[in-house]
């Protein structure tokens, strides 16, 4: 999504006072949809390979929770990239200008467009909606369940103050994960519907001949409107998990309350390393302890009569 917005960004903020190159420069046409189509494809498979992963760890089956480790993840990104470098290949074969309109579309093949608009909706809108919605209802399924087997096994024998604490966080972690899920689903729904209409009716109508000024205007805006509400859902994904979860919110205030600390105090620690001198030193007086103890050892042991008088007398004069 940072690709997509650099691109879209990049070339808004050039035409400002520039030519749009999208309308005039035939190659950035079709490497700027290329772009666009295989980033905005990236995203939201990667987002429903997600919500699989979520599946897979909240399930009950271990043969399930197996598939939610790290290298399958990787795993699974790398194949979603390389998929979507290839599959839309065929944008950069029949995109084109249209000079009357001003637009950058598949305008000289009906069929084409008929197949990218049949594409873009099966494979960006209809299958990850359904299995988002399908893997969101699973989560929220499975957690149920947990949730009851938790309950099951309180007993007043195991700290049930405890446990309870303990099931209360537990169940509110869960329910703020699944409010942010379910959110996440719903508002990509709602931004993606008006860019696949709008895809599906101009397939319909790109050949329709002496099309009105007016009609032309309200599909120039219907077309910016539908590409607005794709990109609002990159930047609109932080600001609804902060409305809807309160742990978000904790964390997040605990992560800028530490940083805050850090750079307002900025504590220096410093470690002073032992000189060789503070090393020698040391090594000089243990090694003259040493002698100390071998000298008197080897005292007593030439000498052992000369000390037993002396404990003699002291016993003779206690």
């Amino acid at each position: 999504m940072i690709i997509s917005l650099c691109m879209v960004c990049g070339s808004l903020l050039y035409t400002l006072n520039n030519p749009d190159p999208n309308t005039t420069i035939r190659a950035f046409c079709k490497s700027r949809v290329y772009i666009l189509q295989s980033t905005f494809m990236m995203t939201r498979w990667m987002i429903t390979i997600a919500c699989i992963d979520r599946y897979a760890l909240s399930s009950r089956n271990a043969r399930l929770r197996q598939f939610a480790q790290v290298h399958i993840a990787r795993r699974a990104v790398v194949i979603i990239i390389c998929i979507w470098l290839i599959l839309p290949i065929h944008t950069i074969v029949f995109y084109e200008i249209r000079p009357g309109a001003g637009i950058c579309a598949i305008v000289y093949d009906r069929t084409a467009a008929l197949y990218h608009s049949s594409y873009t909706i099966i494979t960006g809108g209809i299958f990850p909606l359904t299995i988002m919605i399908t893997c969101s209802l699973l989560i929220r399924h499975n957690l149920a369940i947990k949730r009851s087997k938790r309950e099951e096994h309180v007993t007043e024998s195991n700290f049930v103050t405890q446990r309870t604490s303990h099931e209360r966080i537990q169940r509110t972690r869960d329910r703020h994960a699944l409010a942010m899920l379910f959110i996440q689903v719903i508002v990509y729904c709602f931004v993606q519907a008006p860019q696949l209409i709008y895809t599906l009716y101009a397939a319909i109508v790109s050949n329709v001949p002496n099309k009105s000024p007016d009609r032309l205007a309200i599909e120039r805006f219907s077309f910016f409107f539908a590409k607005l509400c794709v990109y609002l859902f990159p930047v609109t994904a932080f600001y609804l998990y902060i409305l809807v979860s309160r742990s978000f919110r904790a964390e997040l205030f605990n992560i800028v309350n530490a940083s805050t600390m850090v750079c307002c105090r900025r504590l220096n620690i410093r470690i002073e390393p032992v000189t060789n001198a503070n090393i020698t030193a040391t090594e000089r007086n243990g090694q003259d302890a040493n002698a100390l103890t071998l000298s008197r050892q080897k005292q007593v042991t030439e000498h052992p009569l000369e000390e037993l008088p002396n404990v003699l007398s002291n016993a003779k004069f206690t």
